[in-house]
């Protein structure tokens, strides 16, 4: 009789901790799922690069100032490509009603990272610049709007602390026409970027 309960009560502690081990065995799966789900997760949002950035400001004979935004997707530590908008807007002082042109646009981007702060960055432009019937911008009038594209390329810098870069970048205009209307060969801009 003795060894019948000692039999019994060895079933009943196996079986109890089978099911325990059962139980703990089902989390510790389900828990391996979430985390490599959250993992997929996390690094697809790891390789999203979104910036802001203003630039080109001027004050003399007027008002001028600038606005890109654009959004990144890194293929690579070093390589990213995206796309973005920018826009433009110049307001001249004259005696009289302050007339004003705003420029509209829209680019693709290639970046390579030379070092962890300095980059190269190419971009393919396509701008409308507005009327300016008065010829404030230009040496000639522009009486209807004007579609240029056009690349252009430049180095950048960046640094800061965890996923927020601060930085300027300057870019050089390769089209002569678009050289006119911005009264520039070059773009300059100072933002923010996440996770750059």
């Amino acid at each position: 009789m003795k060894k019948l309960a000692g039999l019994l009560m060895l079933i009943v502690i196996l079986m109890a901790s089978a099911t325990d081990v059962d139980a703990q065995v089902r989390k510790r799966t389900a828990s391996k799922k979430k985390s490599k789900q959250k993992e997929e997760q996390v690094s697809l949002m790891e390789k999203i690069n979104p910036e802001i950035r203003f630039g080109n400001l001027g004050f003399f004979g007027g008002l001028s100032v600038s606005s890109k935004i654009n959004v990144g997707y890194k293929l690579h530590k070093r390589f990213s490509l995206g796309g973005g908008g920018k826009f433009f807007y110049d307001q001249f002082s004259q005696i009289g009603p302050d007339p004003s042109v705003t420029d509209l646009g829209g680019f693709l981007y290639g970046r390579g990272k030379i070092t962890d702060q300095i980059y190269f960055q190419a971009e393919y432009v396509f701008m409308k610049y507005g009327a300016d019937p008065d010829g404030f911008r230009t040496r000639r009038n522009l009486f209807e709007p004007v579609n240029l594209n056009f690349p252009m390329v430049g180095l950048g810098y960046s640094s800061g602390f965890d996923k927020w870069r601060f930085g300027v970048e300057l870019l050089y205009i390769t089209n002569q026409t678009a050289q006119d209307i911005q009264g520039s060969v070059v773009e300059y801009w100072f933002g923010a970027s996440y996770n750059f």
